[in-house]
């Protein structure tokens, strides 16, 4: 073994030490919900009915959130992933309602089923099962959504006469294709592909794409052979062909309500930079009150980036895993949760409150 090789498993030791450590003096309290007050409540879609929960701060809410998941089989707390986010919102005064998506955990229906439109659909039932089950959230809930919610969160934004006062996105795109392509860009770079080979690859793959939808279309393939173009299964394959073309440009200049848009500034999946001008560009045309943030050494997630900077949580390795339930709601980049939640109740209290929330003032 090398010297080399000797000191870096002997920092993972040490590392692996102070995490654990500091593991057993937060007792995983970010990850336990046991204290909390917690009320089932299920709504009805077109697919079947799906089941939430709504978690309940200590004292009457501030404000409600009704959070959109991102892409994936998610249930109502992300597999645990939410549960730092949770206690911090729930700490803050505000309370939370998620559900599991359709086919997931106890809901009915299938979530690759859904196209963007109806994802919006079944946010906007959520809400309105949230009103009726809590009267007092009828002036003081909005929707926060992560990544793919991006493409749900316009739609909402821009109904006439929603009852929601707010909506706030974290790593979202404005255009699918776009999307695809530099969330690629990064994977193929990470994979060490030189990036003189990358645009080429990009190309040859939205020709190969292109030509199997144009194929399907037409019967001359079957879906399953389809599908193995995009090495996805026949029902992920009609998910990304229903979608594809998902654009939020239109829907967010239309926005009618108070929005805040968030990315981290090092995001592996969405060109942050990119997206942030246009969200800002097409907030202004609406006028609509908003913020757009680049978080500084933040994640898609807005997780510290030197941490836990992976396009996939399953691809972190070992220490990152142990890091994110040792730290808790201190995974996120500083000040990260603190302007969220101050935003969030600024926009539920009315538009003196909001208005410094929306102009940055503290």
């Amino acid at each position: 073994m090398t010297v080399r090789r000797r000191f870096t498993l002997g920092a993972l030791a040490v590392l692996a030490a102070a995490l654990v450590g500091l593991l057993a003096l937060t007792g995983l309290s970010d990850f336990d919900l046991s204290g909390r007050t917690a009320r089932p409540l299920a709504f009805e879609t077109p697919e079947g009915r799906l089941q939430g929960t709504l978690l309940l701060p200590d004292a009457p809410p501030a404000a409600y959130v009704v959070l959109v998941h991102g892409d994936g089989p998610q249930d109502r707390t992300a597999g645990g992933g939410y549960l730092p986010l949770l206690n911090a919102l729930l700490d803050a005064g505000i309370a939370v309602y998620s559900w599991d998506k359709p086919g997931i955990g106890e809901s009915e229906g299938n979530w690759l089923g859904q196209s963007m439109r109806a994802r919006a659909e079944e946010a906007q039932a959520a809400l309105d099962a949230l009103i009726a089950a809590r009267p007092d959230a009828a002036d003081r809930s909005g929707f926060l959504g992560f990544s793919q919610a991006g493409w749900v969160l316009p739609d909402l934004a821009a109904r006439p006469g929603t009852p929601a006062r707010f909506a706030v996105s974290i790593g979202a795109a404005l255009d699918w294709q776009r999307q695809g392509d530099y969330y690629t860009r990064r994977r193929l770079a990470a994979e060490g592909v030189p990036e003189r080979r990358i645009s080429d690859e990009l190309a040859s793959l939205a020709t190969r794409e292109d030509d199997a939808f144009a194929r399907f279309a037409r019967g001359e393939i079957t879906r399953a052979e389809a599908a193995r173009v995009f090495d996805v299964s026949p029902a992920r394959f009609d998910f990304i062909r229903r979608n594809r073309l998902a654009n939020a440009s239109s829907d967010l200049e239309r926005a009618r309500i108070p929005y805040l848009a968030m990315w981290g500034e090092e995001d592996l999946n969405v060109d942050a930079a990119w997206n942030a001008a246009a969200c800002e560009r097409l907030l202004e045309e609406s006028g609509t009150p908003h913020r757009v943030i680049l978080v500084q050494d933040a994640t898609h997630s807005l997780l510290r980036s030197a941490l836990f900077n992976h396009q996939l949580a399953g691809d972190w390795p070992w220490y990152a895993r142990v890091a994110f339930l040792g730290l808790g709601r201190a995974a996120y980049a500083p000040g990260t949760l603190e302007t969220l939640t101050t935003w969030i109740r600024a926009a539920a209290s009315g538009p003196d409150a909001f208005k410094a929330a929306a102009s940055g003032a503290e």
